[in-house]
């Protein structure tokens, strides 16, 4: 596939901005100290409610043994919580602490905050656009 095949590529440019994104999203993280995974993990997590490590696992699309390295550093750093499945001892449930919460919020408040150069040249009817594309094409990860 040439160059210009790849640049007249939906695909190919998401991949673009999302790379873009993730160096932000980097930023963020490291003023908070945690990896960008350890971010989006906590990003996912609603507060007052526990959900099973398997999900998160499918959530961030990735390996039980990756989610287990993130859990265990959020968990050492008390932003997490881990606790038994009532349904099945052998399950763990993962929950926000109130430390958790508040760097979520935080958190959620930096990244609407956040603004790369490359959105100051859309208008703000063309934001909104994406933002609605963006959210449609996103949804059917996040069932």
């Amino acid at each position: 596939m040439s160059n210009e095949t790849l640049q007249n590529n939906l695909y190919w440019q998401l991949l673009r901005v999302a790379i873009n994104a993730k160096h932000g999203l980097m930023n963020i993280a490291e003023k908070h100290k945690i990896s960008v995974m350890q971010l989006y993990t906590l990003c996912l997590l609603e507060n007052g409610t526990s959900i099973p490590m398997n999900t998160l696992s499918c959530m961030l699309n990735c390996d039980a043994s990756n989610v287990t390295g993130i859990v265990d550093r959020l968990f050492q750093q008390k932003y997490i919580k881990r606790e038994e499945n009532p349904q099945d001892r052998r399950a763990k449930l993962i929950a926000l602490t109130p430390k958790g919460t508040k760097l979520c919020e935080k958190l959620a408040q930096e990244i609407t905050l956040y603004q790369p150069d490359s959105l100051k040249l859309l208008s703000e009817k063309q934001k909104n656009q994406l933002l609605t594309l963006l959210t449609k094409v996103s949804s059917p990860l996040e069932q």
